[in-house]
């Protein structure tokens, strides 16, 4: 699991917390460990408003960071959060499973129902979203948007609010058409949440990337199934 920030951008309490949630989601065989990119000019700062450049930084070093991985013999490699940064490059350069949390969660999706809900951190963010369905091909599945419209390191200090907000989008979302709710956002779930407890509230399933990728990984290793030629070359 590659998480974007370089080393020591999170408080090391909160990093600890991500990586061990992240080894939660493991089976019995396999395990997870964490790498981090290479950016010795500390340009990357990810979650800060970052712009346009930062985010194709941001692609390059973490999937350069994913290449060395399959070279040190790990068997599949996941981008830690819903940007899946860097996750189109480093597959053009490995043979190992490169699974991005956003593609993993739609694909689940996809086979759970036709109608899916997505909830993300604020509304500003729902451009992006839309970029992503239309480049996985999963625009047809979604129903509508939410926004719990609360900055992600507010969570932690306002945890109720944030479960209402959730829980509310989705009830909303339900009523739109939504069958199933996806999480576009690692600190509202499973960081803060789990899954099985917004969609209890919600009275529909409720799926995040962290999960739906390691499980993906796990599977995708096991069949051993490679990429195709015909895409990556």
């Amino acid at each position: 699991m590659v998480i974007p920030p370089v080393r020591g951008q999170y408080p090391a309490a909160a990093q600890e917390r991500r990586v061990s949630v992240m080894r939660s989601y493991a089976s019995g065989s396999t395990e997870i460990d964490v790498g981090y990119p290479e950016d010795p000019l500390g340009l990357v700062r990810v979650g800060g408003g970052e712009g346009a450049q930062q985010v194709a930084l941001t692609h390059v070093l973490v999937a350069q960071r994913m290449v060395q991985a399959e070279q040190e013999g790990y068997d599949a490699c996941i981008p830690y959060g819903m940007n899946d940064f860097g996750m189109e490059i480093a597959r053009s350069s490995c043979h190992i499973p490169i699974v991005g949390q956003t593609q993993a969660a739609y694909c689940t999706a996809a086979m759970m129902t036709q109608r899916i809900g997505i909830i993300g951190y604020q509304s500003g963010g729902h451009a992006h979203f839309r970029r992503q369905l239309r480049e996985y091909g999963f625009e047809h599945l979604c129903a509508g948007m939410g926004a719990v419209e609360m900055q992600n390191v507010e969570m932690p200090e306002r945890p109720q609010e944030l479960f209402d907000r959730f829980v509310s989008e989705g009830k909303r979302l339900v009523q739109a058409g939504a069958e199933v709710i996806v999480c576009h956002g690692m600190s509202m779930c499973p960081m803060e949440f789990k899954a099985q407890e917004y969609a209890e509230g919600i009275g529909a399933p409720v799926l995040e990337g962290m999960g739906c990728a390691v499980a993906m990984a796990e599977a995708w290793v096991k069949l051993g199934t490679p990429y195709s030629p015909a895409r990556y070359r």
